[in-house]
C-alpha cells in the first residue's frame, strides 16, 4: 500500500516545495519534509491574511480559535520553517541531481510501457543502460555512471512520478489540479506493470508516495480562510 498525502487548493500552489520534500532520500525524513512544506503554507497564508484583510484579524470573535492555535504553534511552525531551509540547501547541493536523472529513469520506463517494449531497468541494454547512455552523450553530471543512475533510481523511485507530472504540465500548460491526476496515472503504470518476463512490477506500491487532490478545505472559514487547526502528516 502506498503512502497517501493530500494536498488542499492553498497548498496546491506550493507544490514544486513538494517536490523538494520528496528529494530527501530516506522515507520517515521524507514524511518529515512534507509536514515542514504544510507549515511554509500555513506561515505564508498568515502573511497574507496580514497584508489583506489586514492584522485586525486577530481581534474577530470568529478567529479567537485560531488565533489560540497559531500561537500555540508558533514555536512548531518556526522550527519546521528552519529545518526545510536545510532540506532546500541539501536539495541545491546534493539531492537535486540524482531526483532528476531518477525522473528521467521514470520517463524512460514508462516510454518503453507505452512502446510495448517493456524493457528491463537493469538488464544489459535496460533503462539504466540507456540514461547513463544520454548522460555520456549529451555530457550530463551525475548521469553518466550507470552505478550513479542505479543508486538514483534505488532512493527516488518511489516518487519520480510527482516530478514527472509536473514537467508534463508545464509543457502542456494545463491546470495545477491536473498534476495529480498525471502524477496518479504515472505512479499506477509503474506499480501495476512488469518488465518482460518478470513478476514484480517497476515500483513497489508500498515504496510510492500518492498524491491526491482536495478542493475542500480544513479548518475555520471566513477571513482565516485556508488555515487548519492541526498539521496534517
Amino acid at each position: 500500500m502506498s503512502h497517501k498525502v493530500a494536498v488542499n487548493e492553498i497548498e496546491l500552489k506550493f507544490i514544486e516545495l513538494f517536490r523538494v520534500a520528496l528529494s530527501v532520500p530516506k522515507h520517515e525524513e521524507r514524511l518529515a519534509a512534507i509536514r515542514y512544506v504544510r507549515h511554509e503554507v500555513i506561515a505564508s497564508r498568515l502573511h497574507e491574511i496580514n497584508k489583506k484583510p489586514g492584522p485586525d484579524w486577530v481581534h474577530d470573535e470568529n478567529n479567537r480559535e485560531l488565533v489560540a492555535w497559531v500561537a500555540a504553534t508558533a514555536g512548531e511552525r518556526e522550527e519546521a520553517i528552519y529545518e526545510f531551509s536545510r532540506v532546500c540547501q541539501a536539495y541545491d547541493v546534493r539531492f537535486e541531481r540524482p531526483l532528476n536523472v531518477a525522473e528521467q529513469v521514470g520517463k524512460m520506463i514508462c516510454l518503453s510501457i507505452h512502446d510495448g517494449k517493456f524493457e528491463g531497468v537493469q538488464t544489459p541494454g535496460g533503462i539504466l543502460y540507456q540514461v547513463s547512455k544520454q548522460g555520456r552523450e549529451h555530457g550530463i553530471s551525475g548521469a553518466r555512471d550507470k552505478d550513479v543512475v542505479r543508486k538514483a533510481w534505488r532512493d527516488y523511485r518511489g516518487v519520480v512520478h510527482l516530478g514527472m507530472a509536473l514537467d508534463y504540465c508545464e509543457e502542456r500548460s494545463t491546470p495545477p489540479e491536473d498534476v495529480f491526476r498525471v502524477a496518479e496515472n504515472y505512479r499506477r503504470m509503474l506499480s501495476l506493470t512488469c518488465p518482460k518476463g518478470a513478476k514484480k512490477p517497476y515500483v513497489e506500491a508500498e515504496r510510492q508516495v500518492c498524491f491526491s487532490y482536495e478542493s475542500d478545505i480544513y479548518g475555520p472559514r471566513l477571513l482565516n480562510r485556508g488555515l487548519p487547526l492541526t498539521v496534517k502528516d
